[in-house]
């Protein structure tokens, strides 16, 4: 079992060194990239400078393996409004305007669809590569791509952990968006296919964080749940497990949730009583897998900050995004969307795994396979990133995790398709 103090630090600087040198401090101030250079933006939603960080990280290992066809990588990083979809159209024209060749948007799915509308082919014709929105209502939408597994993934395998344990009935509570909505109708089908029942199912809203007095009566009001499940973000979740505590009966009631209440924002505010043993998934590649541990590596060396395990996914995913992108791009030969369409997805290996393996940190190796005509596997530091006909991950794992003691400890991988 992996707890957020037991990385391995031996065994991250060994990987690390044994890369070929580490990677000089990334820099937070923003900047003017040079003319030459291939510029992308990244939206920052949580945590500022951490999703930047990352990107840069990826953009710098690219640059000192002699860039993408001779020019330069930069990233420009911009920050929104948490899950705000009405503002993240606003934010995309603004990199837009600074010459951003791809995107990689927001956190919530709610958010980059509302973004897809401004890059669309008829607008401005621009590759979104989302590390962190997992809608299933995304998939397939034109110029859209992701770093992380549909939530067609992730609710299936949920309740089916849930009904592992012996829970037979259970209430959801979620956000009121495509997110929440798609994670509901997934982990329901599922949960009644199993034989488990829904005893309530209550929606609320995206941004909703306090005051969740009438959410907390609907999940009791056809009796007493066994477990409830929440699929929601962070603040939110605590803000309603204050509320179950102080006005419902909890006691031997379990607690489930989605991968956006995995975070520190639940740990520091949720009620202890809710918090203790509630369980959920996060997508990310098992802790112990070389890439991982060479990301994690890099990123510290880089950053000069203990990485997070709360981080992990999303960090990973946004690292990964930039090496497929730039890839994409060495492929076709051009800094273009067309380009990054055409070979984003034979470059991650495609759903058969086809190519030279190619691991975090080796971008040159890559460069030389496709000047030699070869097919590149970008094996990721979120995992094999085998991209399916959709331009989102084949195969991947979440890693069941549960709160002891304040923390995140994980008990298990729990592997797709």
């Amino acid at each position: 079992m992996d707890t957020v103090s037991t990385f391995g630090r031996a065994a991250l600087l060994a990987l690390v060194l044994l890369g070929g040198g580490a990677c000089e401090p990334l820099d937070a101030r923003e900047y003017t990239p040079a003319e030459d250079s291939i510029t992308l933006g990244v939206i920052e939603t949580r945590i500022p400078r951490r999703t930047g960080f990352a990107a840069r990280l990826a953009a710098q290992e690219i640059n000192l393996a002699g860039g993408v066809l001779g020019r330069r990588v930069e990233i420009i990083v911009a920050q929104d409004r948490l899950c705000d979809a009405d503002h993240s159209p606003e934010v995309v024209r603004g990199l837009l305007e600074r010459g951003g060749v791809a995107i990689i948007p927001a956190t919530c799915s709610a958010a980059t669809r509302s973004s897809l509308d401004v890059v669309a082919p008829e607008a401005a014709n621009v590759v979104l590569v989302a590390p962190t929105s997992s809608s299933a209502t995304l998939t397939g939408l034109p110029n859209f791509y992701r770093t992380i597994a549909n939530d067609e993934q992730q609710a299936p395998l949920l309740a089916d952990e849930v009904r592992r344990q012996g829970v037979d009935n259970a209430a959801l509570v979620h956000v009121d968006d495509i997110y929440g909505i798609g994670l509901a109708n997934g982990f329901e089908r599922r949960f009644t296919q199993l034989g488990g029942r829904i005893l309530a199912r209550v929606a609320h809203p995206t941004g909703k964080t306090t005051g969740f007095t009438d959410e907390v009566q609907r999940i009791y009001a056809a009796g007493k749940p066994q477990a409830i499940v929440i699929m929601g973000f962070s603040v939110g979740a605590a803000g309603l497990s204050r509320d179950l505590a102080a006005s419902a009966d909890i006691s031997g009631v379990r607690f489930f949730a989605s991968e956006a209440v995995f975070g520190p924002g639940f740990l520091t505010s949720a009620d202890a009583t809710v918090a203790q043993g509630m369980q959920g998934l996060v997508p990310t590649a098992p802790l112990d897998d070389p890439n991982w541990l060479r990301f994690v590596a890099s990123y510290e060396a880089a950053t000069g900050e203990t990485f997070d395990i709360e981080d992990a996914g999303r960090l990973q995913r946004t690292y990964d995004a930039v090496y497929l992108l730039a890839l994409a791009m060495a492929k076709g030969g051009a800094a273009t969307t067309e380009a990054i369409r055409d070979n984003i997805i034979a470059v991650s290996g495609t759903r058969n795994a086809v190519g030279t393996p190619v691991n975090v940190g080796e971008f040159a190796s890559a460069l030389e396979l496709l000047r030699a005509g070869q097919e590149v596997n970008y094996e990721g530091a979120s995992g094999p990133l085998d991209l399916d006909e959709n331009g989102e991950p084949f195969r991947g794992t979440y890693l069941l995790w549960r709160i002891d003691g304040g923390q995140f400890v994980f008990d298990k991988a729990l592997r797709f398709p």
